[in-house]
């Protein structure tokens, strides 16, 4: 029998009376900025690992199991990695005390399906691909070759605009136009020429992944618009929907109205009513829009839309959400602790809210209501229902970073 020096003996004591502490206590010593972290990563993985859809949260009993199942199985993994952990530091090995702890992360479901690019890269004849193909020079080549297949199409499409290559503007129904450096555009140079193709597969997409087909609805709307680089790409697609776009930046549709043909663009109010007749829409979407509304803003809005909106009609919206906090700690773009300010609130009430702009303003637009948002699918769940129903969530779904919800209209 090996003799254990009292030394050694006292520090083994201490470790153990550790573990068993920490049987009854989660990790305390985790960086407040990885909590945030990894509460923005179960979320995904319980909703997935337990197979719950959204609706079934609408269900007071349903969402207090769900609750309870979480918390258990949560607490279970967690008390299991610690007794792990220690374990081996009792045992001398220290490799264990330095284990994944996001294993059980799951990565966010990106956009695959690209049916808005791959159609209208399906009308370019091969005489109109050659004709692109000779205008584009080194770098743009050298772009393109390193792109997957679905971005090879939306950069072809993009330098087919930017180079202003006629046959195939014709044929696509793209236009060249693009705004001036005075006018708000989320993006710009020759990838950004033509439009945003990917969130234009991205509302198509998600539409058609309810049972719904855009390409069949009498009349959609682009709420938020900007100077309609996603719309365009749309119209482009499906000539035959009557396309709306609104927005309050006055300068950005004017630029719009004046130079993208086959929508009809409206200075829309910081405050509803919207100047549209009800029911008027099959559909609506809106892209990083309710990422910045205040929580009475985000309310007021829901309903205006659901007002133009005819029954059964769809809304997609993205939003900043729990994927956005990992999103965020990765990047770097906001400090730990105000990570944990935004995931103290989420977990706290679903929502938070800063008016950042300030007196400055987005792009001159001073607005209370109008800053940064994060908020929960369950926040929208109790607000939205019963006269929404959820009919898709795809938390992260815009590139990694934002939730992604389409809603119908009851």
């Amino acid at each position: 029998m090996t003799v254990q020096p009292a030394g050694d003996r006292g520090e083994a004591e201490a470790l153990r009376t550790q573990l068993e502490a920490l049987k009854r206590k989660h990790a305390e010593e985790m960086a407040r900025a990885d909590q945030a972290l990894s509460a923005a990563q179960e979320k995904s993985y319980w909703l997935d690992r337990f197979h719950v859809g959204l609706n079934a949260l609408m269900s007071s009993r349903a969402a207090r199991e769900l609750r309870s199942a979480i918390r258990g199985a949560r607490g279970g993994l967690r008390a299991k990695g610690h007794r792990r952990a220690l374990s081996a530091r009792l045992r001398g090995d220290r490799s264990g005390s330095g284990a994944e702890r996001f294993a059980r992360t799951l990565s966010p479901d990106l956009l695959h399906a690209s049916p808005v690019t791959d159609a209208l890269y399906g009308r370019l004849s091969p005489d109109e691909l050659a004709a692109i193909d000779a205008r584009i020079d080194p770098s743009e080549r050298e772009l393109l070759s390193s792109a997957g297949a679905g971005d090879r199409k939306r950069l072809t499409l993009a330098l087919a605009a930017h180079h202003h290559v006629p046959g195939a503007l014709e044929r696509t129904g793209l236009s060249a136009e693009m705004p001036p450096d005075d006018v708000h555009s989320m993006a710009r140079g020759p990838v950004a020429a033509g439009g945003s193709y990917y969130y234009a597969d991205l509302v198509a997409d998600a539409l058609r992944a309810t049972g719904f087909e855009p390409a069949q609805a009498a009349a959609g709307l682009d709420f938020g618009c900007s100077s309609g680089r996603v719309v365009r790409v749309l119209a482009a697609a499906y000539p035959e929907v009557d396309w709306h776009a609104c927005d309050p930046l006055a300068e950005a549709i004017e630029w719009a109205q004046a130079h993208l043909s086959g929508i009809r663009f409206e200075h829309s109010p910081q405050l509803p009513p919207l100047p549209y007749g009800d029911g008027m829409f099959d559909f609506a979407f809106a892209v990083s829009i309710w990422s910045h509304f205040s929580e009475r803003a985000a309310l007021i809005w829901l309903d205006a839309i659901g007002r133009v909106l005819r029954p059964r009609g769809h809304l997609l919206l993205t939003t900043h959400g729990e994927h956005t906090v990992a999103h965020t700690h990765r990047v770097g773009q906001r400090s730990p602790g105000q990570l944990t300010a935004i995931e103290e609130a989420l977990r706290a009430r679903g929502f938070w809210y800063e008016p950042e702009f300030g007196e400055v303003g987005d792009h001159g637009l001073t607005n209370p209501d109008w800053g940064t948002a994060f908020l929960t699918p369950e926040w929208l769940l109790a607000k939205a229902t019963p006269e929404w129903r959820v009919a898709l969530f795809h938390p992260g779904r815009v590139e990694g970073n934002q939730d992604l919800y389409v809603l119908e209209r009851r």
